[in-house]
């Protein structure tokens, strides 16, 4: 081989190189300028927690109050008392087995927990 092809075939390479860089930074801009931000999470009322105390029966139907994870695991006395409308209305998951509710509350568990342990305190 000759240097001139040598040099063309170093010239090829290279711009193919410096195309290949173009096309991947522009993905990653294009990519990275299309990601969603996490939305805020929405600040907790007093009234949807006194809801949710409500909805699972007062002090006087709930037992316990436990966390894990996102999940808040509520033992009730009587789940006649607990009223699923307003679960439903308040957009909390539930999951029933025997007297254990477990909700799933995406935001905020631990703010949930203590409340729902302090009014039970309160009203007690």
């Amino acid at each position: 081989m000759n240097i001139l092809a040598i040099t063309y075939t170093f010239q090829a390479y290279a711009l193919l190189a410096s195309l290949i860089t173009i096309l991947v930074i522009t993905g990653l801009v294009i990519f990275l300028s299309n990601k969603k931000n996490k939305p805020l999470q929405p600040s907790l009322s007093l009234d949807y927690l006194n809801q949710l105390y409500d909805a699972l029966g007062g002090s006087t139907n709930i037992l316990s109050v436990t966390s894990e994870h996102r999940r808040l695991q509520v033992k009730v006395d009587q789940m006649k008392t607990v009223d699923a409308v307003k679960l439903k209305a308040l957009e909390i998951p539930a999951f029933v087995k025997g007297k254990l509710i477990t909700l799933l509350i995406k935001n905020h568990t631990q703010d949930v927990l203590s409340f729902l342990n302090d009014r039970r305190k309160e009203d007690s």
